[in-house]
């Protein structure tokens, strides 16, 4: 599957149109939005949206994003809310980086960008953005037939990550970016030898603990994408120094250009557009550092990046919902669980919330994929003991890197393993993020209910039961002698009633479903 390269301005999307998908990346330098359109199996880009918000730098150093970028911020979403107006929700991605990882009041800041695009935000792990950036350049520039070294160099994060054909095999993320080190290197825009060695060094001590690994197993091609590497690619372009490639011999002959300037707002470099002079300094010594740290003789520029890595996800074959399983069975293996017991738990907890859903107006169907994920990964804690195993379970999931799982979803898989056993404390339900709140005491239930049932490790289907459920409350009825098969059950649901109770809800059960 490729993208068409040709921008073509919609003319009048029609409402929930199937067809179209989109996809947004709120970046620490900068917001973006593509537009697509599947037509014979191929996805050809629309509509381009870009912000130059600078989210970066409005980080303050308590951590918050104060209000005037907060304000920028908002503007450029409600535009792109506009556009997206007409999208299926379901063909829609929203992701958010580095400061948005890293900002202590991105909460508030998330529920008033959700209000603007109409849908929700997901923020994604370091791990998770290089992996969707390896995804966007395999998805442009073909599949690598050897190995491939991808980076970007974004406004406050660098990712590296090596590949072999569409797959990662190392990730990196790196706390460096153009916009991050223009502001603590080059402050006030003043620029100096002494500033550029300052932000080289500390460049090549954040990628000291990783250039080992990355030298020793090779790559056959390097790529480079974000705007940095595209504006320097540009100036060697237009300077006549290079045919738009970046080499080491081209790399500092820029350094030695920028160098001859004493202030940003002096930089008058061919190709150089206006808005990329306040971080090229941060972007350049960025790129000088990998390339020595690396050992890297030639990078080709390219246009793809996170944005195409989302779209494809989501119109590939198999989708997001494939990358998912394959994190959740990658898991599974790597601590050793039984897996014919996870999927017989998991088939469980489907099968009794989707009796429950409509009564307990569960509507979004990724709360269904995600329980049935926490209840295939509710035993990996074992790996470490058995005493508090969904302690560790919870820990494990918690700090794991899990492809294709946003942070609140990641966030809510841990909880729920954390809680499918013993007792509940009330303020742990309280730390699920604010879209998960009004779900988590039911999921928490039915996750609980399905280990239950199958606690005898049988490998048994479950039986046939009903369910009536109504806001905390919800009655369970098993067939006709089913308990005489099962004489530890009853003692289990009992004491399963004293837990829930600690939660406020009120289980009861009984016999004769017919």
């Amino acid at each position: 599957m490729n993208i068409d390269p040709t921008d073509v301005p919609p003319e009048g999307i029609e409402e929930n149109s199937p067809n179209y998908y989109a996809a947004v990346d709120l970046g620490s330098n900068s917001f973006h939005m593509i537009l697509a359109r599947q037509l014979n199996g191929q996805l050809q880009i629309v509509d381009r949206l870009r912000d130059m918000v600078r989210l970066r730098s409005g980080l303050m150093k308590d951590g918050s994003i104060n209000e005037e970028t907060q304000m920028r911020a908002l503007a450029a979403l409600t535009r792109f809310g506009d556009r997206l107006s007409n999208v299926p929700a379901e063909h829609i991605r929203i992701v958010g980086t580095y400061t948005l990882r890293r900002a202590r009041n991105s909460n508030e800041l998330l529920r008033n960008a959700a209000k603007a695009l109409g849908h929700p935000v997901e923020i994604i792990s370091g791990q998770e953005e290089a992996r969707l950036i390896y995804r966007g350049v395999a998805f442009t520039q073909g599949v690598a037939k050897e190995k491939r070294l991808v980076f970007d160099i974004g406004g406050g994060s660098t990712e590296l990550i090596l590949g072999e054909g569409p797959t990662p095999i190392l990730m990196e993320s790196l706390f460096m970016g153009c916009v991050s080190y223009s502001t603590e290197f080059f402050k006030a825009g003043q620029i100096s030898p002494n500033q550029w060695q300052r932000a080289e060094i500390a460049a090549r001590l954040e990628l000291q603990p990783v250039e080992s690994q990355f030298r020793l197993k090779g790559w056959s091609e390097a790529i480079g994408t974000s705007g940095s590497i595209r504006s320097i690619s540009n100036v060697l372009l237009e300077s006549g120094i290079s045919d738009g490639i970046i080499t080491p011999a081209g790399l500092a002959l820029l350094k030695e250009k920028l160098l001859a300037f004493e202030h940003i707002n002096d930089i008058n470099l061919p190709g150089l557009s206006s808005d990329r002079k306040s971080v090229f300094a941060g972007g350049l010594v960025i790129l000088t550092a990998i390339f020595d740290s690396l050992g890297i003789d030639r990078l080709s520029p390219c246009d793809a990046a996170l944005r195409e890595g989302l779209l494809d996800e989501m119109a590939g074959p198999g989708g997001l919902k494939n990358v998912r399983e394959q994190t959740v069975t990658s898991l599974l293996r790597l601590y050793h669980a039984d897996e014919n017991q996870a999927a017989q738990v998991a088939d469980t907890a489907v099968y009794l919330f989707d009796q429950a859903a409509k009564d307990w107006e569960l509507k979004d169907p990724e709360l269904r994929e995600l329980l049935a994920y926490s209840a295939q990964l509710h035993e990996v804690g074992l790996a470490v003991s058995h005493s508090g195993y969904h302690k560790h379970g919870h820990y494990l999931l918690s700090h794991g890197d899990l492809a294709g799982f946003s942070k609140e979803n990641q966030h809510l898989v841990a909880m729920l393993v954390r809680l499918h056993r013993r007792k509940i404390l009330p303020t742990e339900i309280d730390k699920v993020a604010s879209e998960y709140v009004l779900s988590i005491q039911p999921l928490i239930l039915l996750l609980r209910l399905a280990v239950l049932i199958h606690r005898n490790r049988m490998y048994e289907p479950h039986p046939e039961m009903a369910l009536s459920a109504h806001k905390n409350k919800l009655h369970l009825q098993f067939p006709c002698d089913w308990f005489q098969g099962h004489p530890l059950m009853d003692a289990d649901l009992r004491r399963e009633i004293r837990y829930l109770k600690s939660i406020g809800f009120k289980l009861t059960y009984s016999e004769c479903f017919a």
